[in-house]
C-alpha cells in the first residue's frame, strides 16, 4: 500500500484516536488510585461499589476496547482496507457509551442511566463486529491474522450474553447468586479470553508478518485452532467455584490442557522463526500471557481452585495480570511500533517506566497478600502498599500522556 495515501488522512485520525485511548487509560489509573485511597483511608461521599463499577466498565470499554478498535483499524487500512466514515461514527459512539458509563456508574451504580449506556455499548459491539467482519474479508490479511481477528469479533459478540443474563436475573428478581455470578463470569471470560486475547494475537501475528516472519505454516494455525476450540469450553474453568459435576470438570480440564499445548506450539514456532527481540513491553506481555494460561490450567486442581476463588486478592491479581500485564503492555508497544504513538523520550519515557514498575509492584503486593491470606495471616499494611503502586501507575501514565513528543508524520511499521 502506498504510504502517501495512508499517512496524511487516516494516519492523523488514528493517531488522535490512539492518544484519546491513552488518555482513557490515565483516567482508569486515576479511578484505581481513588479505589486504593478509599481502601486505605476514608473518602466521604464516594460509594466504593459505584466507583469500582465505573472503574471496571471504563477500563473495558474506554481503554481496552478503544485501543483494540484503533489497532485493528490500523491493521485493516495497512492491509488495503479503507477507514470508512462508519468507523468514525463507531469511534465516537463508543466514546459516548464509555463516558456515559463512567459518570452514571459513579453516580448511581447499576441504575437506569447506567443500564442505557451499557446497552449502547452492546449496540457498538454488534455494529463494529458486522462492519469489521465484512471489510476484513476484502483485505490482503494473512489467513492466520484474519482468523484471529474474526474470532475476536465472535467472542466480543458472545460476551454480550452476560449483560443479558444479568438483566434477566434482575428483572425477574431471581435472587439466585450462583446465576448472578456465573453471568458476570460469562461476560468476563469472553472479554478476557476471547475479545482481548484474540485481538492481541491477531495484531501480534500481523506485526510478525510485517517483519517478514512466515506465519502461514501449520504451527501458527494449530496454535490459533487450539486456542479457538478451547475458548468456549474454558468457560467451565469459571464455574469450578460452585462444585460442578465431574463431566464439567473434565471439559474444563480438557480446555486448560488444550491452551497449555497451544502455548507450547506457539513457543516452538517462535523459537524456530527467531523473529528478533520484542522489546521489554512485549516480553512482559508474553510472560503475562503464559502465566495466565498456566493459572487457568492449575485452577482445575480442587485445592488451588478453592484458593483462587476464595481470596479476593487472587482474583484482583489475575484480572490485573490480564488487562495490564498482557493486554495493556502489548497495546502500548504496538502503538509505538506502528507509529500510532511517538517513541517515548524524556518525561514520557520516565512515565512509561513508572507505569510498568507500578503494574509489576501491584502484582507482587497482591501475590504476597494472597500467600499470607492462605497461611491465615492478615497483612494489615497491604492497602497502603497498594495505594503506593496505584499512585505510581497513575503518575506514570499521566507523565507518559503529557510528555509524549508530537510527530508530524507516521513512521513506517516496524519491519514494513
Amino acid at each position: 500500500m502506498d504510504d502517501a495515501l495512508y499517512f496524511p488522512a487516516h494516519g492523523r485520525r488514528l493517531r488522535r484516536w490512539a492518544l484519546l485511548s491513552l488518555v482513557n487509560l490515565a483516567v482508569v489509573a486515576a479511578l484505581g488510585l481513588l479505589l486504593r485511597y478509599k481502601g486505605a483511608f476514608c473518602l466521604p461521599g464516594v460509594n466504593y461499589k459505584y466507583l469500582l463499577n465505573a472503574h471496571s466498565h471504563f477500563a473495558f470499554s474506554g481503554w481496552v476496547t478503544t485501543a483494540l478498535f484503533v489497532g485493528m483499524l490500523h491493521v485493516l487500512v495497512r492491509s488495503g482496507g479503507s477507514l470508512r466514515r462508519v468507523y468514525r461514527w463507531l469511534f465516537w459512539f463508543n466514546q459516548l457509551a464509555s463516558g456515559g458509563m463512567l459518570v452514571s456508574f459513579m453516580v448511581q451504580g447499576y441504575g437506569p442511566v447506567a443500564i442505557v449506556f451499557s446497552a449502547l455499548s452492546v449496540v457498538f459491539t454488534y455494529w463494529f463486529a458486522f462492519c469489521y467482519w465484512r471489510d476484513s474479508g476484502r483485505c490482503s490479511l494473512p489467513p492466520v491474522v484474519l482468523l484471529c481477528l474474526r474470532l475476536a469479533l465472535v467472542f466480543l459478540v458472545l460476551s454480550s450474553a452476560g449483560p443479558y443474563l444479568l438483566a434477566y436475573s434482575m428483572s425477574h428478581h431471581l435472587g439466585d447468586m450462583v446465576f448472578y455470578y456465573n453471568s458476570i463470569y460469562l461476560y468476563l471470560h469472553f472479554q478476557y479470553n476471547g475479545w482481548f486475547s484474540f485481538g492481541v494475537m491477531g495484531m501480534f501475528f500481523w506485526m510478525l508478518h510485517e517483519r517478514g516472519v512466515s506465519i502461514g505454516d501449520c504451527g501458527f494455525r494449530w496454535f490459533v485452532g487450539l486456542m479457538g476450540a478451547a475458548c468456549v469450553p474454558a468457560y467451565g474453568l469459571s464455574l469450578l467455584w460452585m462444585g460442578p459435576p465431574v463431566w464439567l470438570r473434565v471439559v474444563a480440564a480438557s480446555a486448560g490442557v488444550m491452551q497449555v499445548v497451544a502455548v507450547v506450539v506457539l513457543g516452538r514456532c517462535l523459537w524456530m522463526r527467531r523473529p528478533g527481540p520484542f522489546g521489554l513491553l512485549w516480553t512482559l506481555s508474553i510472560v503475562a500471557f503464559v502465566i495466565k494460561i498456566l493459572l487457568q490450567a492449575l485452577s482445575v486442581i480442587p485445592s488451588l481452585g478453592a484458593f483462587a476463588f476464595g481470596f479476593r486478592p487472587v482474583i484482583i491479581g489475575y484480572l490485573h495480570l490480564v488487562v495490564l500485564g498482557f493486554v495493556s503492555f502489548f497495546l502500548l508497544e504496538f502503538f509505538t511500533r506502528t507509529g500510532l504513538s511517538a517513541e517515548p523520550v524524556g518525561p514520557a519515557r520516565w512515565g512509561l517506566s513508572c507505569f510498568v514498575l507500578g503494574v509489576i509492584g501491584n502484582e507482587l503486593v497482591l501475590l504476597v497478600q494472597s500467600g499470607l491470606a492462605m497461611a491465615g495471616v492478615a497483612w494489615m499494611a497491604a492497602p497502603y502498599y497498594l495505594l503506593v503502586v496505584a499512585l505510581l501507575m497513575f503518575a506514570g501514565m499521566l507523565g507518559y500522556v503529557i510528555g509524549r513528543p508530537v510527530t508530524k508524520f507516521m513512521p513506517a511499521v516496524d519491519g514494513g
